[in-house]
């Protein structure tokens, strides 16, 4: 397997010979789902890309979104109602849906560096691709999101079959790392013009939406486009973990922005968070301490490396900031060891990213589907496994300030917080830093570092 080490230090997904890294990358795909149909008892298998879902009560659909079991044979992403077929010993075909359609546009032509790897056949219509798909059928599995149980297949998302894939999909292949350092260089252009409109907000008003805006721009990103709806927080926003909203108006002082925001390269998705402030120096020192926090937390990234184990380094590190940043009345271990920690770090530190944002398989440590569970204190941790070589995950340790938390802590705990200067900081909501990691043989590497330092290189 090809390593993001193996490839140019500045590669770009569309140069560099993508079909050398392409090819290795769909033998992988092929063995993957080879000893997936021997773990399940299927001898071929049929992938839908999925459908357009129309929208209740309308005659418009919803933003189409690939399946990623079809994603991670090809990148196609305008292919609505389309099917990979594999069977062991040969060529995968690809039915490749095409409607004579004058309302919309057809998916364009399959011509890229990928299409030789492929029997690629044209479908016009649900019809066609029905009639086509018998000769399959025996002994087929079908892995289709949207299908209702019963049909004409063997069996319709089998669970033996899709968690002996989702175990496997952790470990990326030199092309999807390759995607993904892609679209971290994009991500990081848009964080970078965000942070800059930010920068002058103090002498011009600036929104949510406004700075949103601006993302998309410098990404050249549709906002259907990105892997996830942005995280874009002004403010107290920013200990909101999964805001939502746009606010059309610029608060009267913009004292803090937290951007988590991604891009997507080829189907794979990169996800970034940064925090930014204006105004105070005490929180502009928790950015600088919470990064360095992250920074050393990356820097033990290795192979065999436990990561719930690495999540509680995390709260050991917080306990440190927070003591000697005088947020709380007690030294760092009793911090931690009273779990003090967790109401200003209720999330996990990381999880699995590839072909989706929150990737499969984060609790999953067999192929057979034996799981991992968080521990009892840390209950939104989506990854548990130990880290191999080839793993793609993130690293985002934060420090929020949120009410709620703070409010319902028992009276013991309560008592050593420093209210005042919590109070202060409440405002500026809270603090994510957040990079994409990948594993390599002995050590790991950042691509979110990487891509910022080759946009100064530019």
């Amino acid at each position: 397997m090809t390593t993001l080490a193996e490839l140019p230090r500045h590669m770009k997904i569309s140069e560099h010979e993508p079909a050398a890294l392409y090819a290795d990358h769909v033998r992988t795909v092929a063995e993957r789902f080879q000893s997936a149909l021997g773990a399940a008892g299927f001898d071929r298998v049929a992938v839908f890309a999925g459908d357009l879902l129309m929208r209740p009560r309308d005659d418009s659909p919803y933003p189409f979104r690939v399946d990623p079991y079809f994603a991670a044979w090809l990148p196609l992403h305008d292919a609505p109602g389309s099917v990979l077929c594999f069977e062991p010993g040969r060529k995968p075909v690809l039915l490749f849906r095409q409607d004579d359609d004058f309302w919309h546009a057809p998916p364009r032509d399959p011509e890229d560096y990928w299409a030789g790897h492929f029997q690629i056949e044209i479908v016009k219509s649900a019809k066609d691709v029905a009639r086509a798909l018998q000769p399959w059928l025996p002994g087929c599995a079908a892995i289709d999101a949207t299908a209702a149980p019963g049909g004409a297949f063997a069996s319709c998302n089998d669970k033996t079959l899709l968690v002996h894939l989702d175990y496997q999909r952790a470990r990326k292949t030199g092309y999807e790392i390759a995607c993904m350092a892609a679209a971290n260089r994009i991500a990081a252009a848009g964080h970078r013009a965000a942070a800059a409109a930010f920068a002058r907000s103090a002498s011009q008003s600036v929104s949510e939406f406004d700075l949103d805006r601006v993302y998309c721009g410098a990404t050249a990103q549709r906002e259907t486009e990105l892997p996830y709806s942005s995280i874009v927080a002004l403010n107290e926003h920013a200990a909101i973990l999964h805001y939502q909203r746009l606010d059309r108006r610029a608060p009267d002082k913009a004292l803090s922005f937290l951007i988590d925001a991604g891009a997507s390269s080829q189907g794979y998705a990169a996800d970034v968070t940064r925090t930014w402030q204006s105004g105070s120096s005490a929180f502009a020192d928790l950015i600088s301490a919470v990064d360095d926090m992250q920074q050393t937390l990356c820097a033990e990234v290795a192979p065999g490396v436990d990561f719930a184990a690495l999540n509680e380094r995390a709260h050991e590190l917080l306990a440190v900031v927070l003591a000697e940043h005088d947020l709380v009345r007690c030294g760092a271990e009793e911090a931690h060891r009273s779990g003090l920690t967790r109401a200003f770090l209720p999330h996990g530190l990381g999880h699995l990213l590839g072909l989706q944002v929150h990737d499969v398989g984060g609790w999953q440590v067999a192929s057979h589907g034996e799981l991992s569970r968080p521990p009892e204190a840390h209950p939104f941790l989506r990854l548990t496994r130990k880290v191999e070589p080839g793993f793609a995950f993130t690293i985002e340790p934060g420090l929020y300030f949120i009410e709620s938390l703070l409010s319902k802590l028992p009276a013991e705990q309560a008592g050593k917080l420093n209210r005042k200067l919590i109070d202060h900081l409440r405002p500026y909501g809270g603090i994510r830093i957040e990079d994409n990691l990948v594993v390599e043989s002995t050590h790991s590497l950042n691509l979110t570092r990487e891509a910022f330092a080759s946009l100064r290189a530019d």
